[in-house]
């Protein structure tokens, strides 16, 4: 699922080469003056260039991303109303780009760290699945602990061509189903999980994981990549214990296209977990004497999204990057996302999600963003069905609107209301409100 980056990656590869000579790099170097002489409320980057020092430090290899994000939510009805939680996250990606410093020709490494602090009313809540991404990941437990530093991503991206590269190490496997429209893991756009991956994966994709692929891009808008990844997370650690307990084999087409000046795309996975023990759901459980949950040791899932600008206000013929958890264009789209999962092994058999969503509609504020989404899983049947059909409901409904404040370039407040539909069949949904403040430093 993480294989959209490359994509990018390779995207930008392919244009320097066109452009410039290739020992110039792979990373574009930011523009971390933009603003500095007029304003602060004009920086893309908050902290600016500190005096000089960061864009030399770009010029050389090594690009710096710091960014904190902080989540405030109520649950203002529901099972347990008047439950607050304030939590937050920070973290700092980083480029070694080889490439750029002359080391190794299309070589790059690329870094993130992040903490935690705080809790969420993600258990209170009582959802099917998360209603606050940005305090679920990384992955811990028990969940909402605090995280000091978690090296998340350790990754070597290898660019064998302008269309062919190679990947190994630590990486993040959330947003690899990203949209332009719905994506990223709660720390921008949507704050719900519904709307940030397939969530038919849950049973065996991890957060932060080892592992290692392949990706094939024949022109900037097609990429097909494959990858082969530890199906146990490993947020928290280094990783290499996880490689003997499961595996996942994933693959993935994306396409972007375009209708006029409206840009779309579409995105197919496949992925295959293996050489792990999963609970065989159709299997029989009730044995003379005792009771045995069956077994079995494989699992599949398969999930497409899609998104489509419905009106675009500024043009341009640059590819979409659909992995930077924003819409790339002023104007509005749609989205949806539909999965299916192997019904023997995974309780959620079926999800489906659709919306709207955009940017700069006022061309006064280019920079804040919307969107509305409804989301729908069906829940197949598990253990013991005559007990738990009294007690676990058979779907669970999302629907999650949001609307954020572009501050300045470098931060926005985003305003949240979910409505969750509870996982227990005798228990009310929960209505609850949140407020993100996001800040590139």
């Amino acid at each position: 699922m993480h294989t959209t980056r490359f994509a990018c990656l390779a995207a930008l590869l392919a244009a320097v080469a066109t452009t410039r000579p290739r020992a110039q790099g792979i990373v574009p170097i930011p523009d971390y003056t933009s603003g500095n002489a007029a304003s602060w409320r004009l920086r893309e980057y908050a902290t600016g260039d500190w005096g000089g020092s960061r864009g030399a430090l770009a010029e050389k290899g090594l690009t710096l991303d710091l960014r904190s994000y902080h989540l405030t939510q109520s649950i203002l009805e529901g099972p347990r109303d008047g439950e607050e939680a304030l939590g937050g996250r920070l973290q700092l990606t980083g480029n070694l780009d080889l490439d750029r410093m002359g080391l190794v020709r299309g070589g790059l490494l690329t870094f993130r760290a992040e903490s935690r602090y705080g809790d969420s009313v993600n258990a209170e809540a009582g959802a099917l699945l998360p209603v606050a991404d940005l305090m679920f990941f990384p992955k811990t437990d028990p969940a909402d602990d605090t995280v000091p530093l978690a090296i998340t991503e350790f990754l070597y991206t290898q660019f064998l061509s302008k269309q062919v590269g190679v990947f190994v190490g630590k990486f993040i496997v959330l947003g690899g189903d990203s949209n332009e429209f719905a994506g990223g893991d709660g720390t921008t756009q949507f704050v719900g999980h519904p709307f940030t991956s397939a969530s038919v994966t849950a049973t065996f994709n991890p957060y932060s994981t080892m592992g290692g692929g392949v990706f094939f891009m024949p022109t900037p808008e097609l990429t097909w990549s494959s990858s082969l990844y530890a199906s146990r997370d490993s947020s928290t650690t280094a990783g290499f214990d996880t490689l003997d307990d499961g595996l996942v084999w994933s693959t993935a087409v994306a396409q972007q296209y375009r209708i006029g000046d409206r840009p779309g795309g579409v995105r197919a996975t496949f992925q295959y977990a293996f050489d792990r023990d999963f609970v065989d759901l159709q299997g029989q459980f009730v044995l003379p004497g005792s009771v045995t949950l069956p077994r079995t040791r494989d699992s599949w899932a398969a999930f497409v999204n899609g998104w489509q600008y419905l009106a675009v206000f500024d043009e341009s013929e640059q590819p979409i990057r659909v992995q930077d958890g924003r819409a790339d264009r002023r104007g509005i789209g749609v989205f949806a996302r539909l999965g299916t999962a192997d019904h023997d092994t995974n309780p959620i058999q079926w999800t489906a999600s659709f919306g709207v969503g955009g940017r700069g509609l006022d061309a006064s504020r280019p920079n804040d963003t919307f969107g509305i989404g409804y989301a729908w899983s069906d829940i197949g049947s598990v253990p013991f069905e005559n007990l738990t059909s009294r007690l676990i409901a058979g779907t669970a409904q999302r629907l999650e609107a949001y609307y954020s404040f572009g501050l300045t370039p470098a931060t926005d407040l985003t305003f949240d209301v979910q409505w969750a539909d509870s996982l227990f069949a005798r228990r009310d949904s929960s209505l609850l409100f949140g407020v993100r403040l996001g800040v590139r430093f």
